[in-house]
């Protein structure tokens, strides 16, 4: 009885844990429907990302309610995935993004050091999501930085964030950067296969050009959208305008003009965002003394424009034309119209000009922001390259001093070794004697292993140079000089080579390292092996070659 009671709430755990496995599961799985349906069809995408909800509670780094983000029980991927999608859906669904608070949760989580697309896409519809809340810097700097992050140029979105990066330059009046980004744009390969896209980098390089004062280049570049046939034929009707108004206010070419704006008023006819062709025409044929046809063109631009510009010098244009034609009375209306309009502009104008100065200190305080965080960015760097630098020259000095000190620990241990052997030659005491060689000899070769050149040993001998090979010998000489005065003592037949070969020998090498040291071969080395058995003293001998 007791036993089935523990079960009982054993099995209901498992049956929480299942059911919550089998949410998680559903979530990735919708999640996956969706991110896979995004290019097909948006609107089924986010109505799959609708559907995915969740009553618990969610775990760290919860969204506020704000956010629209669902709770996700299980780590932060799923959450960061979920608010690019839902960003991306409401943006391919023409709805207006009012809030960061999504597209920031993604590239939070995505990052900025790894090229991936999911990176790459989070920052492009955070820039998205600036542009619909008008702040056009922090949108560029997303998009710039979205750029970075595509692991390949061939991207779709690649091309996307560079073109919303020129439209963001051109309505800044940054017309050098926007040329270029829009080139770059042309120049992509899924451009060049496009001849949509091709219009479109064409048309805004076109109005770029002409406002930078380029004006062959924007007479080509227009040229080349009305003659892409399969660019929309509203942009191309666009371009006609264009063309008419760099015909006549650059060049004073009134016929092209005219017949530019026939083309253009052909497609648009009496639309109420057409007055501004109108007001042209009006201007050419005021400047063509043609006073009754510009009156007529004056009034169509009055009817078919909302903009409070265009009113104001339509008005002046009529009065212009009015006082040509002998009519003082409605001249005078005119000009009362227009001063009306004038001095409504004048006030807008003040308006602009307050709200520029806010923009401008607000785009200064971000400007120092960044500057700020630059140097303290710099700051922190200057101080870890110092404590790098430090670090590493505190290292090798400690490094250098205990190498220092263990050879001179070796070198006491030498002197005191040679004390003892002459002690023992004095003493006459040969048992004793040959012990005392075997320690002199193990200082010695204690002292060598403290010098530079001892390391050259464990390098393969064809790799060593002269230099090195002559560094080596000097430091084993140096080192044995004392051994080798007791053997010259006890032997004075042992030659210098015989010597070298004998505290090679000691030191372990092997025949293929004495031999290339010594520059001989290995038939010699054993012949002088045998010779020295006949010239040293036997302990002398065994000392070495043991």
């Amino acid at each position: 009885m007791k036993r089935s009671i523990l079960l009982f709430p054993v099995a209901a755990i498992l049956l929480v844990l299942s059911v919550s496995s089998c949410r998680d599961a559903g979530v990735r799985e919708a999640l996956v429907r969706a991110e896979a349906l995004m290019e097909s069809d948006p609107h089924a995408a986010r109505a799959i990302l609708d559907s995915i909800a969740s009553p618990n509670p969610p775990l760290k780094g919860r969204a506020s309610e704000s956010t629209g983000l669902p709770s996700f029980r299980r780590g932060k991927g799923e959450a960061a995935l979920y608010a690019l999608l839902r960003t991306q859906a409401d943006y391919k669904c023409r709805v207006r993004l009012t809030s960061d608070s999504l597209p920031l949760i993604a590239t939070n989580y995505y990052g900025t050091r790894r090229k991936t697309q999911r990176a790459a896409l989070a920052q492009y519809y955070l820039g998205c999501a600036y542009s619909d809340m008008g702040r056009d810097l922090d949108a560029i700097d997303a998009l710039l930085r979205a750029t970075t992050l595509f692991p390949d140029t061939t991207n779709k979105y690649y091309a996307n964030s560079l073109f919303e990066l020129g439209k963001k330059y051109m309505g800044h009046e940054m017309n050098d950067k926007a040329i270029a980004t829009f080139r770059r744009f042309r120049n992509l390969t899924i451009c060049e296969e496009d001849s949509v896209n091709i219009g479109y980098a064409d048309y805004y390089m076109g109005e770029t050009s002409l406002h930078n004062g380029d004006d062959l280049l924007a007479d080509s570049l227009f040229h080349c959208v009305i003659v892409n046939t399969k660019f929309p034929e509203e942009y191309r009707c666009i371009a006609y305008h264009h063309l008419a108004k760099l015909y006549y206010y650059r060049w004073n070419d009134a016929q092209s003009a005219l017949k530019c704006l026939e083309k253009y008023n052909n497609y648009y006819n009496e639309d109420k965002h057409n007055g501004a062709s109108f007001l042209l025409k009006a201007d050419i044929y005021i400047a063509e003394n043609e006073p009754s046809k510009a009156i007529e063109n004056y009034k169509k631009t009055l009817q078919n424009s909302i903009d409070l510009y265009t009113h104001c010098s339509a008005y002046k244009g009529l009065a212009q034309a009015a006082s040509l034609l002998n009519m003082p009375d409605s001249a005078k209306y005119y000009v009362d119209q227009y001063t009306l309009l004038l001095d409504s502009i004048y006030t807008l104008n003040r308006k602009k000009e307050i709200a520029d100065i806010e923009n401008n200190h607000v785009i200064e305080l971000h400007d120092q922001q960044l500057r700020a965080r630059h140097a303290r960015f710099m700051l922190w760097m200057g101080i870890l390259a110092v404590a790098l630098l430090s670090g590493t020259a505190i290292t090798f000095l400690l490094i250098d001093r205990k190498r220092k000190k263990r050879y001179l620990q070796a070198q006491e241990e030498l002197r005191q070794a040679n004390v003892e052997v002459l002690r023992a030659q004095v003493d006459e005491q040969p048992a004793d004697l040959d012990a005392l060689y075997r320690k002199k000899l193990a200082a010695c070769q204690n002292l060598f292993r403290r010098t530079p050149s001892a390391r050259l040993l464990l390098v393969p001998p064809a790799s060593l140079t002269a230099a090195q090979r002559q560094t080596l010998m000097d430091d084993l000489t140096r080192s044995f000089v004392d051994v080798m005065l007791d053997v010259k003592n006890a032997s004075n037949a042992v030659n210098d080579q015989e010597l070298m070969y004998c505290i090679l020998s000691s030191l372990q090498c092997s025949t293929a390292q004495m031999a290339e040291l010594l520059n001989t071969t290995d038939s010699t080395l054993r012949k002088r092996k045998a010779r020295l058995k006949e010239k040293m003293p036997e302990n002398l001998y065994s000392l070495f070659f043991s």
